[in-house]
């Protein structure tokens, strides 16, 4: 079934946005309008458990200046879907509002399932933002994101080209929208009166209108304008709101329309003239030259040192009424697209499936069809279901049914060659061509109840989430023919894992999980929120061999911030007996299964209950980040002593290339060979596994961190609480990696936290290091 759509269009009904958004209104299809002032007027969840399109610009969001991202997260919480139309993106011309404009936008970006841009250069200003405040999302985010141009077609309700007049008139420069600041619109003043100067023109009086009012905030612009046009020898003024039905005989009235903000992203307002037959002028731009090759003859880019004399020619040309008119569009040009092309463009996206479940598949097309046919059977999943089947190499391809499928609006299989067991790339595989809000994980040997994917969406949806079903076991193969007359689910159950039900049970279903939690996570009966994908970006590919690939993805994802949950209704049933009642072809049981697993996460997973204590792996439990600008070498080797004792740590240094010259000690001199310590900064594959890092900017001494050499937990930093601090004064900053994830996914902001000045000491640039180690043994 298609989806139904809620399609949320805030703001008053004059604003360009909302215009546009009741404009594309109805081509989409069946769709439910929530139209509002603000999105604070709308409560809690306002549209939970829905499939949302929502037109977005900043000043429509919440009255509270720097409150749109909060207001927007309270009201599409537990949404099934959401598609984002974005307008007015953030850039340069924002001067000091850009950054909050940018860490806005980019929220919302990352918060959507699809977001929609109107230009290729607003794709550029939205990657921009994201690689500004969320670089942990840019690429995966623009992997989503379209261009869908503003609808530009043929107004039938347009005026006709004014016949000539024998009585002259004044000539009109004519600009369109809200008056606000950096439109361009003094560059307009400046240039009409120019121009009216020009000889050709003598005689003739030229006026500079705009058509609309200011913006609110900015009526002092509107006597601003006046006073400058009149010092510069024309007449400017702003006709104030325009109704619909006079609109068109003022377009049409204009002698040159022009649009001059320079940083224009996507303009309704040149939409506007172009609907009315008009051909502006408008001031160069990334955006001018995008729009120009794109609907050719329809607009006049222009440099704005070349704005005076082309207006001038435009007035010249337009007013002589002889031969073709350079401010009117010629009958051939074509337009688009149209209202009605956009609203399929973009409901088409907005309506595809909620949930996708994955199913990593290798020749076992029994079980896989019994897969199936309980996946078509699912009850209760909101915005509609789609399976991806990521075939590990099969020597034969899955066969699979025609879609829909019951539940199944759609079904697609992937094939990677056979290079062995490579389960996490088959994961990957699936998970990259999914839509969903929420992915859903199932092996192919695991079958779910009826209620299994909705339970597990419900759970996603609450939150940032990484969820685990119950995995039961019984031998399935008596079931497998999903036409027979067999009970489902089976009876005769097999035994669980004891330890793993004790597990829930002692972290009250993984609300209480802490670093030790990831064990407790299954990869074959598993959802993710997207927004949690995003940030981890997947399994680790080069995990190979049975086992371990969830643990590691648990592992990042806990430290990304996510919440951990086990849902005990989530239920999907395991073909045989968990791995402790199996053996692997070579007959080894558990201990050479679990062994193996151990060795291969030890290199990516550096939690001790993995790694152990003392053994030494590229990949540390805290980084160490020096920035040793002006240390002498005995500060640098004492510091980084200090934290090499600290337990599983390591550690990297920068600012040696600025401070290694001629005549002048590099600060890694005496620094023994330990492949603990790097030059450069720390990837950020380290310290997105990594639970803590450590940045020295001063040269002291680490008497301890606040945590024992192989912690099991690492706590997020209290500054209102020892051994955290707020000054500065230690010059040892710490970052909780799940702490700073977890404000990123909830759209909070994670402070600079330090150690109390207690916990160091400072190293003095003439310290003799034998001196120094005889009094800190």
């Amino acid at each position: 079934m298609t989806p139904s759509l809620v399609h949320l269009v805030p703001g008053p009904e004059e604003h360009g946005v909302v215009r546009h958004g009741l404009g594309v209104h109805a081509h989409l299809g069946e769709a439910e309008l929530l139209r509002c002032g603000r999105l604070d007027e709308l409560a809690d969840g306002a549209v939970a458990g829905r499939v949302v399109l929502a037109q977005v610009t900043d000043r429509l969001l919440a009255s509270a200046p720097g409150q749109g991202l909060v207001e927007w997260r309270r009201v599409l919480r537990g949404a099934a879907r959401v598609t984002v139309v974005l307008h007015d993106l953030p850039q340069r011309s924002d001067g000091r509002h850009r950054r909050g404009r940018s860490e806005l936008y980019a929220g919302l970006a990352a918060s959507a399932d699809t977001v929609v841009v109107a230009s290729a250069h607003e794709r550029l200003l939205l990657a921009a933002a994201l690689r500004w405040a969320r670089p942990d999302v840019a690429t995966a985010v623009l992997g989503r994101t379209l261009v869908v141009p503003l609808p530009v077609e043929p107004d039938a309700g347009a005026a006709p080209r004014p016949s000539s007049s024998t009585t002259p008139a004044p000539l009109t420069v004519v600009t369109l929208g809200f008056v606000y600041p950096g439109k361009g619109l003094e560059e307009v003043v400046d240039a009409a009166a120019s121009a009216a100067r020009d000889p050709r023109l003598r005689d003739r009086a030229v006026e500079v209108v705009n058509l609309g009012g200011a913006s609110q905030g900015h009526e002092d612009l509107l006597a601003a304008l006046a006073a400058r046009a009149e010092e510069a020898g024309v007449r400017w003024h702003a006709t104030g709101y325009v109704p619909d039905e006079a609109l068109p005989g003022l377009l049409a009235a204009a002698t040159v329309p022009v649009a001059a903000h320079r940083h224009v992203s996507a303009s309704g307002s040149v939409a506007t003239w172009l609907a009315a037959g008009r051909r502006p002028l408008l001031l160069d731009s990334r955006y001018a030259r995008e729009l120009a090759a794109r609907l050719p003859g329809t607009v006049q880019p222009v440099s704005e040192e070349r704005l005076a004399p082309t207006l001038a020619d435009a007035l010249v040309e337009a007013s002589s009424r002889d031969g073709a008119d350079p401010t009117w569009l010629p009958p051939d040009v074509r337009l688009g697209p149209t209202w009605e092309s956009v609203g399929r463009q973009v409901a088409g996206p907005a309506r595809e499936p909620a949930v996708s479940v994955v199913v990593p598949y290798y020749q076992d097309q029994e079980l896989l069809d019994l897969l199936v046919a309980r996946l078509g059977a699912q009850t209760g999943v909101r915005g509609g279901l789609e399976l991806v089947v990521a075939d590990d190499g099969s020597p034969r391809p899955p066969t699979l049914p025609p879609t829909p499928h019951g539940a199944l609006g759609r079904i697609r299989v992937l094939r990677q060659p056979d290079e062995g067991f490579r389960l996490a790339a088959a994961r990957n595989l699936g998970l990259g061509a999914t839509a969903g809000r929420v992915l859903v994980l199932l092996d192919g040997d695991t079958v779910p109840e009826d209620g299994y994917v909705a339970a597990l969406q419900q759970a996603c949806l609450d939150g940032p989430t990484l969820a685990v079903g119950r995995r039961r076991h019984a031998d399935l193969r008596r079931h497998a023919d999903p036409s027979a007359e067999t009970r489902w689910p089976p009876s005769a159950e097999l035994p669980a894992p004891a330890w793993l039900a004790e597990g829930y049970a002692r972290t009250q279903d993984l609300r209480a999980a802490d670093d030790t939690s990831f064990r407790f996570v299954i990869g074959a009966v598993l959802g993710v929120s997207r927004a949690v994908l995003d940030v981890v970006g997947g399994f680790e590919g080069r995990l190979t061999g049975y086992g371990g690939e969830d643990w590691e993805f648990a592992w990042r994802c806990w430290l990304a911030g996510a919440d951990l949950r086990h849902v005990p209704d989530a239920v999907a049933w395991h073909d045989g007996p968990d791995v402790a009642g199996r053996v692997d072809a070579a007959g080894t049981a558990l201990s050479g299964v679990k062994n193996a697993e151990t060795a291969r996460l030890a290199h990516l997973l550096p939690h001790p209950l993995v790694r152990g204590r003392g053994w030494c792996y590229p990949q540390p439990d805290v980084v160490v980040d020096l920035d040793v600008r002006g240390w002498t070498p005995g500060q640098v080797v004492l510091a980084v002593e200090s934290v090499l004792r600290q337990g599983d740590v390591g550690v990297w240094l920068t600012g040696t290339d600025a401070t290694a010259g001629q005549g002048t000690p590099d600060p890694r001199d005496g620094l023994p060979p330990d492949p603990r310590v790097h030059p450069g900064r720390p990837p950020a594959e380290v310290l997105a596994r990594a639970r803590v890092e450590l940045r020295l900017t001063r040269p002291v001494w680490v008497h301890r961190l606040p945590w024992n050499p192989w912690p099991a937990q690492v706590d997020v930093p209290d500054p209102s609480c020892g051994p955290w601090t707020e000054d500065p004064a230690s010059g040892a900053q710490v970052r909780v990696t799940r702490g700073t994830g977890r404000a990123r996914l909830l759209g909070g902001w994670s402070g600079p936290c330090f150690l109390s000045a207690d916990a160091v000491e400072k190293v003095p640039p003439d310290v003799v290091v034998e001196h120094w180690r005889a009094a800190h043994p």
